[in-house]
């Protein structure tokens, strides 16, 4: 792209020449051509006042040989033969038209002047012919040729190098946005770009940037909704495997298929849930009971912590409805019950009560929190074990419902999730 530009400019400017300098050069020419006729002509009008009437060849040799001697000349009577001088024998163009009473003049070849004197009924007497090579005229105008091809090449020189600068500062910004544009295939974040003072790739650039930023949150979002994903699916699908391998013993299959079917709905529950997390669409108007959810999380998860040999229990002390969808405080009491089973000790308990404005749902356990780094930390996705998805997750879906998970207590380590109870409650 910078060639072309530079070779566009080059040419417009080569043509600018040329269509200038070629009629400027002809002109030129003509001028110095001019110039020695009128000289040529003042010559005459001089030589004019020195020749005296009838001719005299002997003293016209006389003024010859004298220090401002005219050139060579010769003399014409009114029927066009020489009587003096140099010339044709007999009148040419030039001659011929001054026989007519006017100074007359020829290029071609030569510059040929002729110039008649008259008496004073302004009656041709004879014709002054004075004639000069066009080698001076042609040779100061090749100078003149010289002097405006070296302007032209100097001009050349000037366009080539601002063709040059220009061209850089138009492909520089144009370079970038196409780095930037690999960078944005390959998955990479485009940073902002500095102003080109071209309103065009300026807006390009603008438009490259925030296409970026969306780009790169929705990979964000999607590469989060997988990992969230699958974080979560773990619990159904334990609790799913716990009722297979029981029916693989003999238990009673008809009971167990009525709750693997219950495992199959939560795991598609989780996954419409989480997709509608990542995408911000989780409804803002749900309300739950938040002693009917709790419930339900500790029967939910009974099962799977006998296998552990731990227990849970629930301690409903609050009847509120709080403003938060069932599927996400679902979410996030798993997320809390699972990590007290994963990194707890002793009987977990879930119990639920009222605070100022709201209702709070506690989740504890009777080991210590005390070694897990501080509070931000422990909620940071990528800390800990499991990439730190669980804790960060729960902390982001009670955000998105307008609520606030903490860690309440680190010896016995007790979490808490905050939630606004609905209007009238």
């Amino acid at each position: 792209m910078r060639r072309r530009i530079t070779t566009a400019i080059i040419g417009v400017t080569t043509f600018v020449l040329l269509v200038l300098g070629v009629p400027l050069a002809i002109v030129v020419q003509r001028s110095m051509i001019d110039s020695e006729v009128v000289r040529l002509q003042a010559t005459i009008a001089h030589l004019l006042t020195e020749i005296k009437l009838p001719v005299n060849p002997t003293e016209l040799d006389t003024l010859q040989h004298e220090l401002d001697a005219p050139p060579p000349f010769g003399i014409y009577d009114k029927t066009g033969r020489r009587v003096y001088g140099v010339g044709p024998e007999t009148a040419d163009a030039a001659v011929r038209d001054a026989e007519l009473g006017s100074t007359s003049s020829r290029t071609s070849g030569a510059i040929i002047v002729a110039t008649p004197l008259t008496d004073r009924s302004e009656n041709v007497l004879i014709v002054v012919r004075v004639s000069r090579s066009l080698a001076g005229p042609h040779s100061r105008a090749r100078r003149s040729w010289l002097i405006m091809a070296g302007a032209g090449a100097v001009a050349l020189a000037i366009a080539w190098l601002l063709a040059r600068r220009l061209a850089g500062r138009l492909t520089r910004p144009v370079a970038d946005l196409a780095a930037s544009a690999v960078r944005l295939g390959s998955g990479g974040a485009v940073a902002d770009h500095p102003p080109s003072g071209m309103a065009e790739i300026d807006l390009l650039g603008e438009a490259l940037t925030e296409s970026s930023s969306r780009i790169n949150d929705a990979i964000g979002r999607e590469r989060r909704f997988s990992a969230d994903v699958s974080h979560q699916l773990r619990t159904p699908l334990a609790g799913l495997r716990l009722r297979l391998e029981r029916v693989e013993h003999g238990d009673d299959a008809s009971a167990l298929s009525s709750a693997s079917l219950a495992d199959l709905g939560r795991l598609e529950q989780t996954v419409s849930h989480l997709l509608a997390f990542a995408r911000d669409a989780t409804p803002t108007t749900e309300s739950s009971p938040i002693d009917h959810v709790a419930t339900n999380a500790v029967r939910r998860w009974s099962e799977r912590c006998e296998s552990h040999h731990r227990t849970i229990v629930a301690e409903p002390n609050c009847s509120a409805v709080v403003q938060a969808s069932t599927a996400s405080i679902d979410q996030i009491l798993d997320v809390l019950i699972d990590n007290a089973l994963d990194h707890g000790t002793g009987s977990i308990r879930v119990v639920t009560r009222s605070v100022a404005g709201g209702a709070a749902i506690d989740v504890s356990d009777e080991g210590s929190s005390a070694d897990s780094g501080t509070d931000e930390e422990l909620f940071r996705r990528g800390h800990g074990s499991n990439n730190g998805i669980g804790l960060a997750l729960a902390r982001s879906i009670a955000d998105a419902e307008g609520g606030r998970l903490i860690i309440a207590r680190r010896e016995p380590t007790t979490f808490s999730l905050l939630l606004l109870t609905s209007v009238g409650d």
